[in-house]
């Protein structure tokens, strides 16, 4: 083979490389997230559930592929039979449902929010409380939830 042929194919090689070498050593990072605003996140997160707590589609953004939750059956139920679950039983459309309390706690791209949950009839009037835990974690660039559990809040009479 010519040496003169052999030229222009190192000349190409070479601009190639040097092309992509300029790309090498640059990191490309997210954007930096502060407390606040994954607290704020985390408390958009909430109410977007609680609103769309049997919709599919809503279940299926917000929890985790490895989605667990504990219910009083004690049984563990993965992300599609609580979605399934969900979305088959609904409640009665009169019923409302709002926060009382929401306390959020950041470990790294960890987040544990507390909470309570009231329903009230149409009148407004409570009828029910509920308490919950919800686990959070910071995975492909948002909130999923991975963990929820709830109890029923109960007025217990002090012992004598």
């Amino acid at each position: 083979m010519n040496i003169l042929n052999l030229a222009p194919r190192v000349a190409l090689i070479f601009l190639l490389l040097s092309i992509g070498s300029t790309h090498v050593g640059e990191v490309v990072s997210a954007p930096q997230r502060t407390e606040a605003q994954d607290k704020e996140a985390l408390i958009d997160l909430e109410n977007t559930w609680l609103k769309g707590e049997h919709d599919a589609a809503v279940l299926e953004r917000i929890l985790a592929p490895d989605f667990v939750h504990p219910v009083v059956t004690g049984d563990f139920l993965t992300k599609a039979q609580h979605i399934r679950f969900s979305s088959k039983y609904l409640p009665p459309a009169n019923l409302k449902q709002r926060f009382d309390q929401l306390n959020v706690r950041l470990y790294g791209d960890v987040g544990i929010v507390n909470g309570i949950v009231v329903t009230s009839d149409k009148d407004g009037k409570p009828l029910d409380r509920t308490i919950f835990t919800d686990v959070f974690a910071w995975r492909e660039g948002r909130w999923q939830a991975i963990n929820a559990q709830e109890n029923g809040v109960q007025h217990l009479k002090p012992p004598n």
